[in-house]
């Protein structure tokens, strides 16, 4: 059986305040690692969980990534556009001034095969290959 797993568990997992219900997080997670339950989530939850962890919890961006890493690489998760995430991830530290939204958007047209962005957002000056067009 796959579930789809939401955002509160991710962040019970990583830095849950309620001891029983990151307990239950965690061995959610590490039933995945074991390969006894497959999972499914979307990228909008490494969306959401990149704001709370940096914005509620003020945790590092490299350390988010590095968890968030760990969790989309387990063998029994299914994650749509996971080359994108992660490549997201690592420019969302590397690149401060964007938001993980910037990061993927500039990704994804990266990876459609896009070398322009409309936007009138100037920081979105920061990836080579894909150059902001204001319309």
């Amino acid at each position: 059986m796959t579930a789809f797993v939401d955002t509160n568990i991710l962040i019970e997992h990583l830095v849950g305040e309620n001891p029983e219900t990151r307990s239950r997080s965690t061995a959610l997670f590490a039933r995945v690692r074991m390969g006894e339950l497959t999972i499914t989530m979307s990228a909008t939850v490494i969306f959401e969980t990149c704001w709370v962890l940096s914005r509620r919890y003020r945790v590092p961006r490299a350390d988010i990534r590095d968890a968030l890493t760990a969790i989309i690489l387990l063998p029994g998760l299914s994650l749509e556009h996971r080359e994108v995430v992660l490549e997201s991830l690592d420019l969302w530290v590397k690149e401060t001034p964007l938001s993980f939204a910037d990061c993927y958007h500039l990704l994804s047209a990266r990876h459609l095969g896009l070398t322009q962005i409309y936007t009138f957002d100037k920081k979105m000056n920061r990836l080579p290959g894909v150059t902001r067009v204001e319309p």
